[in-house]
């Protein structure tokens, strides 16, 4: 396939699972068109539910609620360490549905009530996280969630031509994401930058270069490593618009992002905290140290899942997939040893190189759907 022809909708292809999956019998077995209104239904109710126990069990899994540098209250009050201070979208959006749209525990159904005062009990960070401030982070973090499980689900389907394996799809984002919760680490912010990680890869799957502009703005509040995504379009855009214009598209992005994180930064100067953190001899440490099997057999797999047949993959994701170097360099500099939520950035281009694989090694290979 060229480089250079538009993007369409991929298709399981000509050697599927048990010979059923082939075009004509999937298309005859499963019509598409009858199934996905009702798939569209059934992944969004099933994305509300999975959106709600993701977000619970980052707050009872995780040091959300007990870690006093991210505390939700100092959120808040604009007194959180640095650098966690320059990722205030989120909390500026849990103040609003808080102190304006008026969402409190008192308010909530019966058994959410008594599930909310549950899970504030847990809240023993200092300064000290009023239950109110909870069930708002709750609902913003749970509407983020959301919007990335859906934003998956319309991106799997893009690429395979098929609502059952885009549904497959999304669940397996979510098993990918709670699973990482679970490692027992997560951050206020998380949410929405996978969000805006989905976003941007639909933007380019899509060529909505101006739209991806935009979200590359908001994510810069959202979390500074997002410019990841600007030289991932760059390298996308090579050869589907004219040479000029993708390098424009480029330096207006980098220009965003000095004025609108310098501003930030310089906001939040006097916060505690240090304008970035450093691991590097500790990564170095863990990488020559305390590689063991148990570790660096799923590393092994995950990897293969990542680049098995890379030079089949979509255009997209296999383009997109340049911005996996730099953010290596950006984790071994600033990430904590065996932290995995620090990919969040990458993890809706990770778990999609990944679901390519899965879903080309169960069900076969796979043709470029032109209908």
């Amino acid at each position: 396939m060229s480089d250079n022809i538009n993007p369409t909708p991929r298709a399981v292809g000509s050697v599927g699972f048990l010979g059923l999956l082939q075009n004509r019998q999937w298309g005859r077995l499963f019509p598409v068109s009858l199934l996905r209104i009702p798939i569209f239904l059934v992944a969004a109710l099933l994305a509300i539910f999975l959106s709600y126990k993701a977000v619970h069990n980052q707050l009872t899994e995780t040091g959300i609620l007990t870690e006093d540098r991210v505390s939700l209250a100092a959120f808040l009050d604009g007194n959180v360490y640095r650098p966690f201070a320059y990722r205030f979208l989120t909390p500026v959006l849990f103040g609003f549905v808080q102190n304006q749209l008026h969402l409190t525990a008192a308010g909530l159904p019966g058994p959410l009530k008594a599930k909310a005062l549950d899970v504030c009990a847990l809240a023993t960070a200092k300064p000290a996280i009023a239950c109110d401030t909870v069930v708002a982070y709750a609902a913003v973090a749970m509407g983020f969630c959301f919007l990335f499980l859906m934003g998956f689900y319309w991106f799997a389907h893009r690429l395979f031509g098929h609502p059952l394996i885009a549904l497959t799809g999304m669940g397996f984002a979510y098993l990918c994401v709670n699973a990482t919760l679970r490692l027992g680490l997560s951050h206020s912010y998380d949410f929405a930058v996978m969000f805006m990680g989905v976003a941007m890869l639909l933007c380019m799957e899509y060529r909505r270069n101006l739209l991806l502009t935009a979200v590359l703005a908001v994510g810069f509040l959202t979390k500074e490593t997002l410019i990841l995504y600007a030289g991932a379009a760059l390298f996308v855009n090579i050869g589907r618009i004219p040479l000029a214009r993708n390098l424009l598209y480029f330096v207006v992005q980098i220009v965003l992002f000095v004025i609108i994180h310098g501003a930030v930064r310089a906001h939040f100067s006097g916060n505690p905290g240090e304008g970035h953190e450093y691991y590097l001899p500790g990564q170095i440490f863990f990488f020559t140290e305390h590689i063991l099997l148990p570790i660096l057999l799923p590393m092994l797999f995950a990897t293969l899942l990542v680049f098995y047949d890379f030079h089949n993959k979509p255009e997209t994701i296999r383009r997109a997939s340049v911005m996996i170097a730099p953010w290596l360099v950006l984790y071994m500099i600033g990430g904590v040893p065996r932290e995995l939520r620090v990919m969040l950035e990458i993890f809706p281009l990770v778990l999609m190189l990944m679901y390519d694989s899965c879903v080309r090694m169960v069900l076969g290979s796979r043709q470029i759907s032109r209908g």
